[in-house]
């Protein structure tokens, strides 16, 4: 059943907004000085502590059913590991704004997946429209030459990487309904433990012996990644869905590239050629395409 936002949940979607849109320009700080696979770790030890935390003082229970622990499996290492490692590496090479909005067609790609993997609703004429809008969006982007300003060799592969990363997040999605009935607190705090225990051996084999000294600076944007875009943000999320239900958490996919442009040109002073904002009018209205179609049926 429907249920009308509250004035707490329109303030929840917002911070929360705010939160994702930043992380892109964390990381790219960030990575100027901690390797990608290394902040990727720091990042996801930070965030499994606190849920671990969270999980003993809420009494959660962890997945018990091998079914559920395979689904865990998959979102650690697919849908956490490798994708916080693509997404921190491609910051290397393109803007944060680029990122984030990359990352926007994500509700449109699951669309697809849900109608053709879990027998979703019907792609009708508007969904068809905002999932071709969101893809027109994506390509205008994908390309060295894309954004004003970029000369690293390295840019599309950049892109790239941070498509793999919506595809795999998308895709681990999909897999998460397969877990069953399970405890949100439990499953995120056995997602991010395995994650970090799996995250730090990967960090040490592929970057310990260029690992520079991490600074005071780097900790505090590493915690604020691995405490607030990742864990608070996972507590946000189900706080949000719990108060006004997933379609209305959905429209948080309006707000992350905006933001993300936000900070990307005010913190880091990104130039943001017209491509970028044609990609992102392109991209919203796909989204807005394919949320009416949605309230339609």
């Amino acid at each position: 059943m429907s249920r009308s936002p509250s004035a707490l949940a329109w303030a929840l979607l917002l911070l929360l907004g705010v939160i994702w849109g930043s992380s892109f320009m964390l990381t790219n700080i960030a990575v100027r000085d901690v390797p990608p696979m290394t902040l990727a770790a720091l990042r996801l030890v930070c965030a499994a502590l606190f849920l671990l935390v969270v999980a003993f003082a809420t009494g959660a229970r962890a997945p018990r059913r091998g079914v559920t622990w395979a689904v865990v499996v998959w979102a650690a290492l697919l849908g956490t590991v490798l994708p916080f490692w693509l997404i921190s590496w491609a910051q290397q090479h393109i803007p944060s704004a680029m990122t984030g909005l990359l990352m926007a067609p994500m509700p449109l790609l699951s669309l697809l997946l849900a109608r053709i993997f879990l027998a979703g609703e019907p792609m009708e004429w508007p969904r068809i429209m905002g999932f071709a809008a969101g893809l027109g969006g994506v390509l205008l982007l994908v390309g060295p030459k894309a954004l004003a300003g970029e000369e690293s060799d390295l840019a599309l592969l950049g892109q790239l990487a941070s498509i793999g990363a919506m595809l795999l997040y998308t895709a681990t999605g999909i897999v998460l309904t397969r877990a069953g009935p399970t405890d949100p607190a439990g499953m995120a705090a056995a997602i991010m433990s395995l994650s970090a225990l799996v995250s730090l051996p990967l960090a040490f084999l592929l970057e310990e012996p260029n690992l520079p000294e991490i600074t005071f600076k780097s900790w505090a944007l590493i915690a604020a990644l691995g405490l607030g875009a990742t864990a608070l943000a996972q507590i946000l999320m189900l706080r949000i869905i719990a108060l006004a239900g997933p379609p209305f958490f959905s429209t948080v996919n309006y707000q992350v590239p905006l933001w993300s442009a936000f900070f990307g040109a005010a913190i880091l002073g990104e130039a943001l050629a017209p491509a970028f904002w044609a990609a992102l009018a392109m991209i919203l209205a796909g989204l807005a395409l394919a949320q009416w179609g949605a309230r339609r049926r």
